[in-house]
């Protein structure tokens, strides 16, 4: 558990809960706890276990099943040339999984866990992503080679992970999973550099600004929109 997390979860006095009620096309509903100032999410216990239950059946994807979609699309991309089909660095793969979030479940249909983001030194950052990559680490779903929390830590299936994704993508239709490839391919060809200069320069995404280090860097003497008060 991210030391991060640790204290966000000491501070639990000082949220400011907000409930929020989704409703799928199929007339499935549940809801969800967000604090408005941090973002952290719960999951009440009895609606936690009615998306499992509709999710044994149903599409509803979980941030472990898309930490294990995302890399195993590119298992298949990269069939021929297995050296490339890892993800590497933290930073990169938790900015992948945010337009994921954000923008690619949305846009696809494809109803989603909420993975809690919020602002931090490098932008969004989702503490419940961290604890998922570690469980399927320690699952044995995904391994993980190369200095920790560092651009060449690289992510990747183990052959466990690999047969756990195909129920996973047996949910998704042609046309998703085709997007899907193509959002892999598509960022796999651009920098983290790349990445992190997507996000931050979409207003949408001002409120997850406040705490970054890096604006500088990604835009030197340029001034951007951040949250005020």
């Amino acid at each position: 558990m991210s030391n991060q997390y640790k204290k966000r979860k000491k501070e639990s006095d000082t949220h400011s809960w907000e409930k929020v009620e989704r409703k799928l096309p199929d007339g499935f509903s549940y809801y969800y706890l967000i604090c408005k100032e941090c973002h952290l999410v719960r999951y009440p216990g009895p609606e936690l276990q009615k998306i499992q239950d509709y999710s044994k059946k149903n599409l509803f994807l979980s941030v472990r099943d898309w930490i294990l979609l995302l890399l195993r699309i590119g298992e298949s991309i990269y069939i021929d040339n297995p050296k490339k089909n890892y993800i590497a660095g933290i930073t990169r793969f938790q900015k992948m999984l945010f337009l994921i979030f954000y923008e690619f479940a949305s846009e696809n249909d494809i109803p989603t866990e909420n993975p809690g983001f919020y602002g931090y030194k490098y932008g969004p950052y989702s503490d419940v992503i961290d604890e998922a990559i570690d469980f399927l680490i320690n699952n044995e779903n995904i391994i993980a080679t190369g200095t920790k929390s560092s651009s060449k830590e690289k992510f990747s299936l183990t052959e466990k992970g690999k047969e756990k994704t195909k129920n996973i993508l047996s949910k998704l239709t042609r046309q998703q999973r085709k997007k899907l490839v193509e959002f892999r391919l598509y960022w796999d060809q651009k920098t983290t550099k790349g990445l992190l200069k997507k996000i931050y320069s979409d207003p949408r995404y001002s409120n997850f600004l406040d705490k970054s280090v890096i604006l500088d860097d990604l835009f030197p003497g340029r001034k951007l929109y951040r949250r005020r008060g």
